[in-house]
Formats: structure tokens, C-alpha cells, sequence
């Protein structure tokens, strides 16, 4: 084995380490706050469609999109996703959560898309 096929091997090996060692994040500030991670399972090539809570705590919500895939978008409540046949694996989306007389929130839907 070469020097540098050996030298990044263990590098490789020591990032799991490296990664544990770290402080963990600081949680974060601002306007949003962790609300819901609600999780979902959809088959590659499939589409993924999602209704969302039109009310929280008695009031009315409405959703926005902060990060999400190609292919997906929001109306209203409704959320789909027209995945890919060569996609997988657990891809995360976040919308934002807004509710008269509170602070956003963000709302993470964890989709497992499937074989």
C-alpha cells in the first residue's frame, strides 16, 4: 500500500473520532424554534403527498417552504414530492410553520424513499 493510500486511510478512520470529540452545536437562536419532525416513507419514483395540520394549539397555520427537493412543492397545506426511480435513502425537507401570534417554527418531514 502507498504512503498516501495509507495516509488516507487513516484519516478516514480517525473522522468518526475527530467528529465525536468536537462540543456539540450550539443550539440555535433567532426566530425559529424545533417544532415537528414528522416522518414519512415513499417508494423511488413515487409521489410523496403530505397534508399538513391547517390549525395548531385552536389557531390557524399556514407553511412555507425553507429547504426542499427538486421536483416538490407546497399549496396551501399540501405537500408533494415527485421523487426519482434512482433516488434513496432518508432526505430531509423544512417548512416553516406560521401561526398567528407566535414565533415560526420549523417543521421537518423526514422521508425514507424506498425501493
Amino acid at each position: 500500500m502507498s504512503a498516501l493510500r495509507l495516509g488516507i486511510l487513516l484519516a478516514a478512520l480517525a473522522l468518526p473520532a475527530a467528529a465525536q470529540a468536537r462540543p456539540p452545536a450550539p443550539a440555535p437562536t433567532g426566530q425559529h424554534s424545533a417544532a415537528d419532525t414528522l416522518r414519512y416513507a415513499v417508494r423511488a419514483g413515487e409521489t410523496l403527498i403530505v397534508a399538513l395540520p391547517a390549525t395548531v394549539g385552536g389557531a390557524s397555520a399556514r407553511y412555507e417552504v425553507d429547504r426542499a427537493p427538486a421536483l416538490s412543492w407546497l399549496v396551501d397545506r399540501s405537500f408533494m414530492w415527485r421523487t426519482l426511480a434512482r433516488e434513496r435513502g432518508t432526505m430531509p425537507v423544512v417548512l416553516r410553520r406560521l401561526v398567528e401570534g407566535r414565533q415560526p417554527e420549523t417543521v421537518v418531514l423526514m422521508v425514507e424513499i424506498t425501493s
